[in-house]
């Protein structure tokens, strides 16, 4: 193929919209899947209908079965693992085939594309079928805060990456120690660390239907969609990462008023303190992105 042949061939790639069409389509897909979590909720019910009703403490985490079936940990962790090693391969693979993106993204799909959305939506189907025939997630093994943790390490290493682009506080960037050297480091290496979050807690939690855990569902079929468009220019869409990291704040809000309302012995003071909290996040740090004045 001659040089020109090559230069047609990416000129074409660069006016697709199939990046756009995947995005979306993935968005429908996130809408479609958490209704289905919910109207299939009551059939997991023989499961619920198990559990320990009184909260033995912070540390407990309440959507797991009251005893530990060897089996069915050892198809979880399995289940996870393959999950797991399927992105963490991908991205492997496209840091070293799909360098010239990294500067300048497609709008349409490479293979890594085509291959993440394949095999995050695959694995979405096995763990809401394995929730189905056995419930427990990793939760049952591990500790809620390392879930929780994971989630707090995706954030800031955002923070930390987003800061030469928008700053860190009122569109200020911050100096040392996130320098521009640590932040292009974080930058080269995020997506180990962000797929690790991502599918950790994913198969953390059961897919059952609790409000918590739909909008938790949810924002992570979103997180898996950014993870999946990597290389296109939806991934560095500002409005797009924007939404993404301000919409942990709608899942928390949600949680804590649940909470809130579902638990006698929660304070009443929790849903404004998470709500003021994102609500800060975002007018200080996240909407810099657009280049608002300051």
């Amino acid at each position: 193929m001659s040089d020109e042949d090559n230069t047609e061939s990416h000129d074409a790639s660069r006016q697709s919209k199939k990046a756009f069409y995947a995005w979306a389509g993935a968005l429908v897909f996130a809408i479609c899947f958490t209704y289905l979590i919910w109207a299939l909720g009551p059939l997991l019910e023989p499961f619920i209908s198990t559990f320990i009703e009184q909260d033995p403490g912070a540390d407990y985490y309440y959507w797991q079965l009251p005893t530990r079936d060897f089996m069915t940990m050892f198809i979880v962790w399995s289940f996870y693992l393959a999950h797991q090693f399927s992105i963490w391969g991908a991205i492997f693979w496209a840091q070293r085939n799909l360098t010239e993106l990294k500067t300048k993204p497609t709008t349409s799909l490479t293979r890594y594309n085509w291959f993440t959305l394949l095999i995050n939506g695959a694995f979405i189907i096995l763990h809401l079928v394995q929730t189905h025939i056995w419930f427990d997630g990793l939760a049952q093994d591990v500790p809620i805060w390392t879930s929780q943790g994971s989630v707090i390490i995706m954030l800031v290493l955002i923070l930390i990456i987003e800061n030469p682009r928008r700053g860190l506080f009122m569109g200020r960037k911050l100096g040392k120690p996130m320098t521009a050297q640590v932040s292009g480091f974080f930058r080269r290496n995020h997506q180990y660390v962000i797929a690790w979050a991502l599918v950790y807690t994913f198969w953390f939690h059961p897919m059952t239907y609790d409000p918590q855990l739909l909008t938790g569902f949810f924002y992570m079929f979103l997180l898996f969609t950014q993870v999946s468009l990597a290389y296109t220019v939806v991934h560095v869409n500002r409005g797009w990462v924007v939404l993404l990291e301000s919409f942990v704040g709608v899942h928390a809000f949600f949680v804590a008023v649940y909470n809130t309302l579902m638990t006698p012995i929660s304070s009443s003071d929790m849903w404004p303190m998470f709500a003021s909290g994102f609500a800060f996040m975002f007018v200080f740090t996240y909407m810099y992105a657009f280049k608002v004045r300051r």
